[in-house]
């Protein structure tokens, strides 16, 4: 009886982190691809990305983002520590499972979890130059004009990598759709994706050069 209620303690609680990662990864895709499309509002011309920048400082939309994504990467964050191994001996077990399985699934997943801890150190850095410097198309083609354009570059492609992966794993794993299609539905998608990121950053780039 006490092990039969611990194993159902723990099923539940296995639910609950699943689910926990499940929702705040689709709310961090989301956000995700809603900022490249803000971003994005440089190609329509200055004014119209300081338009969009001052409405968000006037209705306090940027302090409400800070917090969302400060809130949700946290979440995700604990629940994805919770899925994977912690030790070093049991993640060797992982990569030498890999390798000898050759499955593509099994290192997306591998991968995911490498740039999933090097986005954590990018979004500290590109959260706290957001906050502290503030958004304007003048200092953002500043900013892309240096060396942070290598920045947002890899920044970019982890992003979309770790959002397409993510979206293809978590609506696969609950069933909702076809693999295959899903895959060649999230690979047009992220190209499209960073083929977007990839013109806005060249258009601050040439801004903050001709400035």
């Amino acid at each position: 009886m006490h092990l039969q209620r611990a194993l159902t303690l723990r099923s539940k609680a296995d639910f609950l982190v699943e689910l926990v990662q499940t929702v705040s990864g689709l709310l961090l895709v989301g956000f995700l691809w809603t900022h490249m499309l803000f971003v994005a509002s440089i190609l329509l011309g200055v004014e119209a990305f300081n338009t969009l920048a001052h409405f968000m400082e006037q209705f306090r939309l940027l302090d409400i983002a800070v917090v969302f994504i400060i809130l949700t990467v946290t979440a995700h964050v604990g629940a994805v520590l919770r899925r994977i191994p912690g030790r070093w001996q049991e993640q060797k077990i992982v990569w030498k499972h890999a390798k000898m399985i050759k499955h593509d699934d099994t290192w997306s997943w591998l991968f995911q979890a490498v740039t999933g801890s090097a986005m954590l150190i990018l979004i500290i850095i590109h959260v706290f130059t957001v906050v502290y410097v503030g958004i304007d198309a003048k200092l953002s083609a500043d900013r892309v004009h240096s060396w942070m354009l290598w920045f947002y570059l890899v920044f970019l492609v982890l992003a979309e990598y770790h959002a397409s992966v993510g979206l293809y794993r978590a609506l696969a794993k609950w069933g909702f759709v076809q693999r295959q299609s899903l895959k060649r539905v999230l690979t047009v998608v992220t190209i499209c994706t960073i083929a977007l990121g990839c013109v806005s950053l060249w258009v601050f780039y040439s801004l903050g050069g001709s400035a």
